[in-house]
Parts: structure tokens; C-alpha cells; sequence
């Protein structure tokens, strides 16, 4: 390995291992430990320590009598250097919220708005950041980057949004002048990313931490639904830039042209709402109803034989679910999707289904944000 990325290894290394300690006990670390846990020799160590307390990652704590040997500093990550704003668009609700330097969420909170992507990314520009981090009580100085997770599909080579009908966006937009605008204006990088892949990336933070390396098959019910896939750590995007957009799959009717039934009109609780002639703000309210818990039902049937079939073919160890419906919906459609998923699977299939907030996007396109800037200073 040349010797630039050794460098860079190493300091990414101890890094992530004193920000997984923090994460997992609060606590902080000393070199000694850091040596033993990472194999790094202590005069590398000693090093890379010095660079970290001069590019204020870290700070010195107490020191620790050792029963051998000379007292040993405690060594802490410095939690306030710096932070990211992210917002994620979830039907008529956006979700915001400011990630520290361990990609969690130091404060957070969600306004109902209308569906319309272009008028959130303008209020966007023009107040909500700052308005944020007011709120929050961060200093605009602080601020290393701007994370969006919106519900449409994103091509990062030509910076066009399209698939997107739910929020207005009709064919293909270019948003590249807009992400360069909102840059200029905050001086920071700005990430744009499918609501989907952002919560599958705060997903792989809450399960792996920064080891990164898991497979999740994730899926994304909205007022539409979505999906994403991770191997081995990593995103998976597809070559068109749609891998994991399940939604426009045609499960009936494929036979005659414009009459197909597609995925997204069976399982979308936003379909659900206008069957039963009722908002899909009070749909929590008017869960009692029979006939919406038999249909919400059928839903979680449904839903669970896609997430088998896809499975089958994945084999991912991690399925799940995310979005403001499963939030709605609360437990007992977990427990349905569940239940019609044990009837499916082999019974030497071990797999973990579980259920995350919508926020775990936001921690995963701000965390984008924050491990960019963490890299940037690691490179140095």
C-alpha cells in the first residue's frame, strides 16, 4: 500500500474505532487501547493523535492511573466541531433534522407541507436551513454540508430527478443549478439522494455503525412506495440509476397495454385513503375502522410476499421497513407482515425484519455529509 494510504487508513481507522466506543459506552478511549484494539504501533499512534487534537476532531480528557506505566490521557471525540442538516420529503410531511459527528441526531422535527418538490426545495433555500439550525442552536459556522432525500429517482451523472409524479415532477428535471445555488449560498457541500437509498443508508449506520459491510433489502412505504438495496456495505444504484424502484412493477394486466396493475397501486396506503374517501393525515385516526384494518390487511399480505420474492433472490440477512405509513400503521401491521411472512419462508431461513423512522434518513443523507468532511480532514 503506498505510503499516502496507509496514512489515511490508519487515521480512519482509529477514528471510527473512537467514534464506535463513544457510540456504544459514552466513554472515551486512550492510545494504549487504541493500540491494542486497532494493532497500530503506539509512535504511529502518537501521531495520529497529535493530527486529530490540531484539526480539532478530538480533545484530552482525564488522566488514567495504569498499573504499569506512566498515567494514560483519555482521549475524546470532540462532539460539537461540526454537523449537517438533512431533510427528507415523505408525502405531505418533510422531515428535518441536525446530525452530529457520529451521524446521530442531536435535534429533529417534521411540518406537514404540500407534495410539491420544487416549492420544498425553494423553502428549503430560502429559510429552512437557517431556521434549522436556530432552532437547533448551531452555529452556521459549524455547518459542513446539506443533505436532501427526496421521493423520486436521482441520476448523480446528469443531476436530473425524474419518477416523481407524487410530488409533481413530471418526466425529467435538472436540478444541478439548484444543489450549486443552495452551495454558494451556505458555502457547503450539498448531497442529493432518493428518500429510499438515504434511509437504507441511516439504516446500515444504526446496524454497523462505521464497519460498514452488511447486506439490507429495504422497503419505503410513503404515500407511494419505495426501495433500496445494500451489498456488502455498499449502495447498490443500478445502471440506470433505479435499482431497488420495486413500485412500478406490474403484477397483473401486463397483457394489455395501459391497463396494467401496478405494485404501487396495491400496497400504497395513499391509494388505500381514497378508496375509503379519507385523508391520508387522519388515516391514524380512522384506523379503528373495520374495513380499513381488513384492507391494511391485505396490505401487509401483499407486501410480504414482495419482500419474499425479492429476498429470494437477494438473500440478505437485514429486511426493512421504513416510512410514515409503517409509522401510522404502528406495530400491528408489523406484526401482519410478519405473521404472512412465516407462512412464506423455509424453516432454515434466518433472517431480521425490523422497522426504522423515517429520521433514519436524515441521519443517513446527513451522515453522507459528515463522513465526506471527517474524510476531507483525514486526507490532509
Amino acid at each position: 500500500m503506498i505510503a499516502t494510504h496507509l496514512k489515511v487508513a490508519n487515521r480512519k481507522e482509529v477514528f471510527d474505532c473512537m467514534r464506535t466506543k463513544f457510540l456504544s459506552s459514552e466513554e472515551g478511549t486512550t492510545k494504549t487501547e487504541l493500540s491494542r484494539q486497532t494493532g497500530i504501533s503506539a509512535p504511529t499512534l502518537m501521531k495520529i493523535s497529535d493530527f486529530f487534537l490540531r484539526e480539532g476532531l478530538i480533545e484530552e480528557g482525564e488522566e488514567v492511573i495504569q498499573a504499569i506505566g506512566r498515567p494514560s490521557q483519555v482521549l475524546h471525540v470532540n462532539k460539537d466541531c461540526m454537523y449537517a442538516a438533512g431533510f427528507l420529503l415523505e408525502g405531505v410531511y418533510l422531515y428535518m433534522g441536525v446530525v452530529d459527528i457520529f451521524g446521530s441526531l442531536v435535534y429533529r422535527k417534521v411540518v406537514q407541507t404540500e407534495p410539491d418538490l420544487r416549492s420544498v426545495l425553494e423553502r428549503i433555500q430560502n429559510g429552512w436551513v437557517c431556521e434549522l439550525l436556530e432552532e437547533a442552536k448551531i452555529p452556521e459556522e459549524k455547518l459542513v454540508g446539506i443533505g436532501l432525500a427526496m421521493p423520486v429517482s436521482y441520476n448523480m451523472r446528469t443531476r436530473t430527478v425524474s419518477n416523481g409524479s407524487l410530488v409533481h415532477v413530471n418526466g425529467e428535471w435538472y436540478i444541478g443549478d439548484y444543489l450549486e445555488k443552495l452551495e454558494r449560498r451556505y458555502g457547503v457541500p450539498v448531497f442529493f439522494e432518493n428518500d429510499a437509498n438515504a434511509e437504507c443508508l441511516g439504516a446500515d449506520r444504526m446496524l454497523n455503525l462505521f464497519a460498514g459491510g452488511g447486506d439490507i433489502l429495504l422497503l419505503s412505504l410513503g404515500t407511494g412506495i419505495g426501495a433500496a438495496l445494500m451489498l456488502d456495505g455498499h449502495l447498490r444504484r443500478g445502471y440506470h440509476e433505479h435499482c431497488g424502484e420495486i413500485w412500478s412493477s406490474i403484477v397483473s394486466g401486463w397483457e394489455e397495454p395501459g391497463r396494467e396493475e401496478r405494485l404501487e397501486k396495491q400496497v400504497s396506503l395513499w391509494n388505500v385513503c381514497q378508496k375509503h374517501n379519507i385523508t391520508y393525515r387522519n388515516m391514524a385516526e380512522r384506523m379503528k375502522n373495520e374495513q380499513i384494518r381488513k384492507t391494511v390487511d391485505e396490505i401487509a399480505g401483499k407486501l410480504a410476499v414482495v419482500l419474499y420474492n425479492a429476498n429470494a433472490l437477494l438473500d440478505c440477512r437485514n429486511i426493512v421497513l421504513c416510512g410514515q405509513s409503517v409509522e401510522l400503521l404502528g406495530t400491528e401491521f408489523l406484526d401482519a407482515v410478519k405473521r404472512y411472512l412465516k407462512k412464506a419462508v423455509c424453516a432454515d431461513e434466518d433472517f431480521c425484519l425490523r422497522v426504522e423512522s423515517p429520521y433514519s434518513g436524515i441521519s443517513g443523507i446527513a451522515g453522507q455529509c459528515i463522513e465526506y468532511r471527517v474524510d476531507q480532514i483525514l486526507r490532509r
